[in-house]
């Protein structure tokens, strides 16, 4: 079996929830995709970073990040293959720290710094458009955006994609699973 599809039975396995009631930005849902449940286990790890360092391992940057806490170890296995840094857009501003450093941004990365983001679970695209725009006021350079999977709760995909036309921003965005996908096989 190849690692796309290991993932894909371990997504269904563990993270598809139904008959829940989960709170996206928008509105209540009855059935998610909890992340933590991959993004936590050493097979998620490897599985999804090995993925997700596919989709980057040819590209010039020199750290990847995205939004949230659940996404970080995935990210961190992928730029561990690739050999870059890692950054993450906090949820809460930092409080303490040297005052010269970004309050949102986590991070090594310096303005100019090409850089790829990718999200776990999409529903809004509220939390990756909010980490694109935080990397723009750094003034670091976003190159590639991968979602792992759109949840199809919302129009999360569509509204990045708007994000970036209004903003004249050329950059690719691969999602690598979607729901509907997901669910037609479980």
């Amino acid at each position: 079996m190849d690692i796309k599809e290991e993932l894909r039975g371990l997504i269904i396995e563990r993270a598809y929830k139904q008959d829940s009631h989960f709170k996206t930005p928008e509105k209540i849902v009855s059935t998610y995709f909890d992340f933590l449940e991959i993004s936590l286990k050493h097979q998620g790890i490897k599985l999804a970073g090995e993925l997700l360092y596919r989709e980057i391992k040819d590209l010039d940057i020199c750290a990847l990040g995205g939004p949230g806490k659940g996404i970080v170890s995935i990210l961190c296995r992928a730029a561990f293959l690739k050999e870059i840094g890692v950054f993450y857009i906090r949820d809460n501003m930092k409080k303490v720290g040297d005052v010269n450093d970004p309050k949102w941004l986590e991070s090594r990365i310096r303005s100019g710094d090409r850089v790829a983001l990718a999200a776990d679970v999409v529903s809004s695209g509220s939390q990756v458009v909010r980490a694109i725009e935080e990397v723009m006021q750094f003034g670091a350079e976003v190159v590639k955006i991968v979602i792992l999977i759109d949840s199809m709760n919302g129009d999360g995909v569509k509204r990045i994609q708007q994000f970036l036309q209004t903003n004249m921003m050329d950059i690719p965005i691969r999602v690598l699973f979607c729901r509907k996908d997901l669910i037609k096989l479980s």
